[in-house]
């Protein structure tokens, strides 16, 4: 283990969502292993058989698109098993996305003409970056005083990973249980002190894929500018949110103290957008663009992102864009 010494400071964490669908997606003896012990920790279901329907992982897609690196598969029930990271917090948006997935992993199990008694569960299980009085809130349609509904199809279990703080108040590091282990890693990203040294042991398992995307160099590039891009969206949320409301504020004072909010975080928002099409841009073509970008339109600095993997060459995406007006 001493080459993974140095994790700590890479910029690709153990919670990267690339790497979190790399790590469960992958046809090894330790992506396996690891997806059937996660469900087993966290639903209690022992699978015998999971395959992995969305192992794919486009790499032009992930950075051109926002997209969700969750893994689904099926158990050799039909049962339907999604597993996903989710950094970002649980506001109003994610929790109705959350729903929303999980009922459209329903609706797709069927063709036109089936019968509905052919619908098997879904089972969803999201790593969520939260905190909560317990590690597992499971959610399930039931009735006012508990009881499940019958023949329940939904069902989601999310980890609240930050809940590892509470429980490291109350016991040491080395009396966590596997699943306590794997919140330390993805909340902390550091292993000293759970790992242990036995064969098929879950963080040694997960260090062991973290190897092997690391040395996967397409990989670990795009992985490397998805985290660039999050470390630099939050840094210019924070930024531009205070720009754009003391904008807002010194507008409204003329115009309205709603209309001049609205703008100035409109401002901020175009201007969060303009530094990460440059990271994109530099990212790919090694070329410096700034000029370039900061006089674009927001028309076509949308349309970068959905171009930037169709062109090989920065001058002909330049021209394609100038061109798109």
């Amino acid at each position: 283990m001493s080459e993974v010494i140095g994790y700590q400071n890479d910029l690709v964490k153990f919670n990267n969502d690339l790497f979190f669908k790399y790590l469960l997606s992958r046809d090894t003896a330790e992506s396996k292993m690891l997806r059937k012990y996660i469900v087993k920790l966290v639903t209690n279901i022992d699978c015998k058989k999971m395959i992995v329907k969305n192992p794919e992982i486009n790499q032009n897609t992930v950075l051109a698109k926002n997209i969700i690196l969750d893994i689904c598969a099926v158990d050799e029930t039909g049962r339907v098993i999604d597993i996903e990271m989710q950094m970002a917090g649980n506001n109003n948006s994610e929790s109705a996305r959350f729903q929303f997935y999980g009922a459209r992993l329903l609706v797709e199990q069927l063709d036109a003409g089936e019968k509905y008694n052919m619908l098997r569960p879904v089972y969803q299980i999201i790593f969520i970056n939260d905190d909560d009085d317990c590690l597992i809130r499971d959610y399930a349609y039931r009735d006012s005083n508990g009881r499940m509904e019958k023949g329940n199809l939904n069902y989601r279990y999310f980890i609240k990973m930050k809940h590892i703080e509470k429980i490291l108040k109350e016991k040491e590091v080395k009396e966590l249980n596997d699943l306590e282990r794997l919140c330390y890693l993805f909340i902390k990203n550091e292993y000293t002190g759970i790992i242990k040294e036995k064969e098929e042991d879950i963080i040694g398992m997960v260090i062991k894929m973290y190897d092997k995307f690391r040395n996967n160099e397409p990989m670990w590039s795009i992985a490397n500018q998805l985290a660039l891009a999050k470390i630099r969206t939050e840094s210019f949320k924070d930024e531009y949110h205070s720009k754009g409301l003391e904008e807002g504020i010194e507008i409204g004072i003329k115009q309205g103290e709603k209309q001049g909010i609205e703008k100035g975080i409109a401002i901020g928002k175009k201007e969060m957008l303009i530094e990460m099409i440059k990271e994109q841009i530099e990212g790919r073509y090694h070329q410096e663009c700034s000029e370039w970008v900061e006089g674009l339109s927001e028309k076509q600095l949308k349309l970068i992102s959905k171009y930037i993997f169709e062109e090989d060459e920065f001058e002909a995406l330049k021209e394609r864009i100038d061109n798109s007006n």
